[in-house]
């Protein structure tokens, strides 16, 4: 019954337009860390980094191939929203995004490692057999069908995520606001909106919100 439900065909249009946005997204994050000047001063100009442990061999290019590095990166997420190469690319930058993500802690965000699981998850699926360049190469791989199991895997990845993120913002110092003062205070100087959301009313609702959007996003 098991595989029956999981390997049973279903449309495949929400994967294939999830391959695209996902692939924009990767180009822009990583194209994006250059502009804002985060490669710069995350990766260039410390003169040492903190990288995870047993990962001390892996440390950032010298001098300016950093940027090169995440330009690399924004191609490879071109490709997977192009559809090209679909497989490889999507391990490329798999490999490239966790190279990047265990040769320093110091700019931690658990939203990266999120990344790196969902690139990873996507090197597997069939996510290029639609509106992609494979196709143009290879017509015979032409589908309008996945397995189901391509679908409730990232459901069963966004669970995990958001029911944590849930559970976990349920202490003390996130209730009592302690933790979203500290977070809003650094948007202050936010164009329109850095007084607003210095207002006690707001922070209660993004606090308390965030705990009821976590734990039922994914059920919803």
């Amino acid at each position: 019954m098991l595989n029956r439900f999981l390997f049973k065909h279903i449309d495949n249009s929400a994967l294939v337009i999830f391959r695209i946005i996902f692939g924009l997204l990767c180009f822009l994050e990583s194209v994006g860390a250059i502009f804002t000047g985060w490669v710069k001063i995350t990766m260039i100009s410390p003169q040492h980094t903190f990288s995870f442990m047993d990962f001390e061999w892996l440390q950032p290019l010298p001098g300016y191939w950093m940027y090169a590095y995440y330009v690399l990166m924004g191609v490879f997420g071109l490709f997977i929203m192009l559809g090209y190469r679909y497989r490889f690319s999507a391990l490329a930058f798999t490999v490239l995004w966790a190279g990047t993500y265990f040769m320093q802690k110091s700019s931690y965000n658990n939203h990266y490692y999120l990344l790196m699981l969902l690139s990873g998850l996507m090197i597997f699926q069939p996510a290029n057999k639609y509106l992609s360049l494979d196709i143009k190469r290879n017509p015979s791989i032409v589908s309008y069908s996945m397995p189901r199991w391509s679908a409730w895997i990232f459901i069963l990845q966004m669970f995990i995520v958001y029911t944590y993120g849930s559970i976990n913002k349920i202490y003390p110092d996130w209730l009592n606001l302690n933790v979203m003062k500290v977070l809003m205070q650094g948007k202050k100087h936010y164009v329109l909106v850095g007084n607003l959301l210095q207002e006690t009313w707001l922070q209660y609702f993004l606090a308390y919100g965030g705990i009821l959007f976590d734990g039922l996003v994914i059920p919803l």
